[in-house]
Order: structure tokens, then sequence, then C-alpha cells
């Protein structure tokens, strides 16, 4: 009975998530409400309170929602025994612009920009939830190459910076420009991906002596 009833509550959340997320990304933080939310989900606002305290608890959930599954399947790179270094790299650079620039919550980069600034708390938690972890990922496969001869020692900032940077000003471009007919010609996510790989690759390799 209990884990009935612990099921029908995470499907809920996830219901309610799913649904904010659209709301979100349609009107606004400031453009939805959580009666607009309950409504949309078919239920009561007693009801929608009863799992996320507030909106902004809830736009959390939203923004943090498939980031434990990307992590999942970036430690899965990190752990490859087949991958070369380089290898590694690239498939995880992959990874991380279907979660930054594809899903849903990679398009709601321009809202956690916005919101942030009146609840810094979002701000704080897109970073411990994604950026941090992923950074740590990211990084051990930099110094798995180094250790191997494969990258030169690089300091470590300066290339975190260098692999979020271009994935972040790529997803607030596309939300920008959203309504551009030639959207994917102005922004083609793959042709970029695959660019910012290589020069990622380039950097890391060890100068000829």
């Amino acid at each position: 009975m209990q884990a009935a009833k612990e099921k029908s509550t995470a499907n809920s959340r996830m219901r309610i998530i799913e649904v904010a997320t659209d709301l979100f990304l349609e009107k606004g933080f400031s453009g939805t409400s959580m009666s607009a939310i309950a409504k949309a989900c078919d239920m009561t606002k007693a009801s929608l309170y009863y799992h996320f305290a507030g909106k902004e608890d809830l736009f959390i959930a939203c923004v943090t929602h498939g980031y434990s599954a990307a992590q999942t399947a970036l430690e899965q790179v990190v752990s490859a025994a087949d991958l070369s270094a380089e290898e590694k790299l690239r498939t995880a650079i992959d990874a991380l612009y279907d979660t930054t620039i594809v899903s849903p919550v990679g398009r709601m980069s321009p809202l956690i920009a916005e919101v942030s600034r009146a609840f810094p708390k979002v701000a704080r938690s897109f970073h411990e939830g994604y950026i941090e972890p992923q950074s740590h990922l990211l990084w051990d496969i930099v110094e798995e190459g180094v250790r191997s001869g494969q990258f030169a020692q690089i300091d470590r900032k300066k290339f975190l910076h260098m692999a979020f940077g271009p994935m972040v000003t790529l997803s607030l471009s596309r939300e920008m420009f959203a309504t551009f007919d030639n959207l994917d010609e102005e922004f083609p996510v793959a042709d970029l991906r695959d660019g910012h790989a290589d020069v990622l690759v380039r950097m890391l390799r060890p100068t000829e002596p």
C-alpha cells in the first residue's frame, strides 16, 4: 500500500513538472500562475501545493528535472574502458548539447537567467544540480587524457568555461530568435556542436616537439 502511494505521488509530481515546464516556456515565469498550472493539471491548488511549496520550488523542480539522467549518461562515458580520452570527450559534449540545448529543460535557460535575479535559489540549484556535477565529470575525462599522454595540461577553470560557455550561449540564442524561419540555418546545433568538440580537442592535444 505504501509503495503504491509513493508511486502515485511520484507520478503526480512528474505530471505537474511536465505541464508546468510547457507553461513556463510558453508564458514565462511571471506569466504563469499556480492557479493556471493547477487548472492545466486538472487538480485543485491545494493538491498542487501538497506537492510543491510554491512557484519558485516548482520552477526549480522543472529546471533540474532530467539532470540525474544526464549525469548517469555522462558517468557511463567516463567509465567506458573501450573509449580513448578524445572519444570520451566528444561523446560527453554530444550528451551535454542534448541536455543543454535540445531538451525542454535546456530550452529554459533564458528563464533561468531571468528568474535567478529575483530568486537566487534558482541559480544556486541550477549550478549545484547541473553545472558542478557535469563539470566534475568532464574534468575527469581531461585528467584521464593528461595521465595517458593524450592531452596536455590545461587550466581547469579556463577549460570548463570554454566547454560550457558556447553551449549556454547557443541555447540562449536559439530561444531568443526562436521565431526565425531560418533558425536551424542560423544556429545549426549539430554543426556547431561538432565544431565546438573539434576546438576543445585541438586545445587539449599536446604540442608537437
